[in-house]
């Protein structure tokens, strides 16, 4: 209900044709999408439009995903991130993502993950994580996805 809020609030102040400068945006196949790749951004941008559904960050400087980095996307079902310098993702980087099903963050250097955000992601169907630094997997890392 909170997304259906934060879309109708974006569209009537006419926020819906935003796009953060070093992106594009536009309209594919029935999806909002916003690519950003092979920019060189060091952070994620601010000013999404609020009904982004694909959004990609790949082959970027990103060094991490700070609390809340994801926020302004409450209805993203596609998210990539590969080919970054991404070290670590903070506990509520992607919490907020419950309509996420695609993931790929391989190919970057994470040491350090949020794996309690995973249980917020019960739509996920698609999880790329090879190519990382990754040393530890919790048991329960998985257990609110579905099979």
């Amino acid at each position: 209900m909170q997304e259906l809020h934060l879309l109708w609030w974006a569209l009537l102040l006419g926020l819906a044709q935003a796009c953060p400068e070093p992106c594009d945006c536009g309209e594919k196949y029935g999806f909002q999408i916003a690519d950003c790749a092979y920019r060189d951004l060091e952070s994620v941008p601010p000013g999404f439009p609020a009904n982004v559904t694909t959004l990609s960050l790949s082959a970027n400087r990103l060094p991490g995903l700070p609390e809340g980095a994801f926020r302004e996307v409450p209805l993203l079902q596609s998210l990539w991130l590969a080919h970054n310098e991404i070290r670590t993702v903070a506990a509520g980087a992607l919490a907020s993502l419950s309509h996420l099903k695609s993931l790929d963050l391989s190919h970057n250097l994470i040491s350090d993950f949020a794996w309690s955000d995973l249980h917020n992601l019960s739509a996920l169907q698609l999880l790329k994580m090879d190519s990382n630094e990754l040393t530890f997997i919790p048991r329960d890392a998985f257990r609110s996805l579905r099979a």
